[in-house]
């Protein structure tokens, strides 16, 4: 029997059945601050599984997440999983069409369990073919769970209402929730090749993993800290890496400004929001998507080999081709729409990619990036000094 339901703020409705931390009823909503409430934008995943991974990615933060295979959750979660490194994923809701609720391994949690221990609402029996064909064609926008109460109907109007108060995306601030709050070394078990800094934005703990299994260093900076404290006397970094993470990059001014004042002075890599990032430091523009990319099934085509990777994918912005500088070489592009998945620039020392080579989840040939990362920073030479007002570095 249904007993929660999905109200989007255009006033369609998805009823379903609740799982995970229970959806608040209609009065005790619209008492709840927006942050408190189980608000968040609808974006759909093409996954065909991985759910733990999906749910745990920092860049979701905000979002009400749905799953477009019909079966979730059919071996249950772990902590191991995790690609946040914080304690809770920081995305908004889960959205099923069925919840797997039978045994699962000794070493591992029930996913609806796994939701309650996060404190985060889940809605299973959900239509999720037509609710990811109302986003395709209205584009991404608020969606809140509330219980199924009798007078839910006569709640209806105040609960768009409050829905219409809640911050558009792009106003709001989920980066500095998502990053660490203190800096932290990843050490490689073999012997140092290289040292990145990695300025943290809600950064991916399988992005770390897999700089370190090439020997790289990596010290995580929170996105708090300024490059001017990173790069200074004594600290002695190869590369400046922007991660991934949530939001519209246009919301982060400052690191833009800041990110200006290193272009050409040390090598810069990027994934996803790092990508947008240094494509804005550049001088080029970023734009919304309708519905973005999220799914481990995008082809992305490398134009300088032709070769097409099956990639893994999550951001509601992209860069706007038409805007690159002359120096910028388009170098990736997405075989389906043609948007910008990758760009390298060898004036400003900069390669940056806006799928996720790490995958986790997702298919595993993009990793061969990483390699193509670390030999770029070797080919590319030591940081240059200047006598201008920029960042120390070695």
């Amino acid at each position: 029997m249904y007993d929660t339901e999905l109200i989007l703020s255009d006033g369609t409705r998805f009823p379903g059945c609740g799982f995970g931390q229970s959806a608040p009823e209609p009065n005790d909503l619209l008492a709840l601050d927006y942050d408190e409430a189980p608000i968040g934008e609808l974006v759909f995943n093409t996954g065909m599984g991985v759910y733990h991974e999906i749910i745990t990615d920092p860049s979701y933060a905000g979002q009400a997440i749905v799953m477009t295979s019909p079966h979730i959750g059919n071996y249950g979660c772990s902590t191991e999983w995790n690609e946040m490194l914080d304690s809770k994923p920081p995305c908004k809701s889960l959205i099923v069409r069925d919840i797997y609720a039978g045994p699962v391994a000794d070493s591992r949690r029930p996913l609806d369990t796994q939701c309650r221990e996060w404190n985060l609402a889940g809605l299973s029996h959900v239509d999720t073919r037509a609710l990811t064909l109302h986003i395709r064609t209205n584009g991404n926008q608020y969606g809140v769970l509330v219980k199924r109460t009798d007078d839910l109907d006569e709640f209806l109007a105040r609960i768009i209402t409050w829905m219409e108060g809640c911050p558009p995306m792009v106003n709001r601030d989920f980066v500095t929730s998502s990053s660490l709050a203190q800096s932290h070394i990843f050490h490689p078990n073999n012997e140092v090749k290289a040292r990145y800094a990695l300025w943290d934005f809600g950064t991916k703990k399988s992005i770390i993993q897999q700089l370190v299994q090439h020997d790289i260093e990596v010290t995580v900076f929170p996105c708090t800290v300024p490059l001017k404290d990173i790069f200074v006397e004594g600290h002695h970094f190869d590369a400046l890496f922007l991660s991934n993470g949530p939001g519209d990059p246009v919301t982060l001014s400052s690191h833009v400004d800041q990110l200006k004042l290193c272009i050409g002075i040390i090598p810069i890599l990027g994934i996803c929001l790092g990508h947008q990032l240094a494509a804005l430091a550049l001088g080029a523009q970023t734009e919304k998507m309708l519905f973005g990319h999220h799914g481990s099934n995008h082809p992305v085509r490398d134009l300088d080999s032709g070769r097409v990777y099956v990639t893994a994918q999550n951001h509601g912005y992209c860069v706007s081709k038409s805007t690159l500088p002359a120096t910028t070489t388009l170098w990736l592009i997405n075989d389906n729409d043609g948007s910008v998945e990758g760009l390298f620039d060898q004036v400003h020392r900069v390669m940056t990619v806006q799928f996720h080579p790490e995958a986790s989840p997702g298919p595993w040939e993009g990793r061969a990036l990483f390699r193509r990362f670390t030999s770029w920073v070797a080919r590319s030479g030591p940081a240059q000094k200047t006598t201008q007002e920029v960042p120390y570095a070695r």
